[in-house]
This record gives structure tokens, sequence and C-alpha cells, in this order.
């Protein structure tokens, strides 16, 4: 079956939500003020591109790697 761009977009934005607010809940921070700095990062741009399946890992393994990508510029 193959899935249609619209759902994978879902399915990606759903990943994206859950790995804000876990990140966000972490450091006592806003998710609103995480999404953005999410979207904009290598870690975001990584989760969108579908041929690198980077999106089967799970949000567990994308925050981890948000965070690593933080600190590193930090």
């Amino acid at each position: 079956m193959d899935v249609t761009r619209e759902r994978f977009d879902a399915a990606i934005d759903l990943l994206i939500t859950m790995v804000v607010e876990d990140f966000a809940k972490d450091r006592g921070q806003d998710p609103s003020d995480i999404h953005p700095e999410f979207l904009l990062s290598r870690t975001g741009q990584m989760l969108r591109n579908e041929k690198n399946k980077f999106w089967w890992d799970g949000p567990t393994v994308i925050e981890e790697m948000f965070k690593k990508e933080k600190e590193s510029l930090e």
C-alpha cells in the first residue's frame, strides 16, 4: 500500500508534535517556543526528507538527536 503525501505529512507532523512536547517538558519550556526552532533545525529538516527514512527511528531517537544538535550549538 502506497502512502499518500498527505498521510506522510500528517504522520511527520505528529512525530514533530511528540518530539517538541517531550523536549519542552524536559526543559520546562513552552512547546510553541521550541516548535519553530525544531522545524529550522538539521534534525527537523532530516525528518521531512522521506527518502532517508529517519522518521522510522521514532520520537525518542529524534528527540535525542535534536538535543545533541542543540548542545553542539551552545
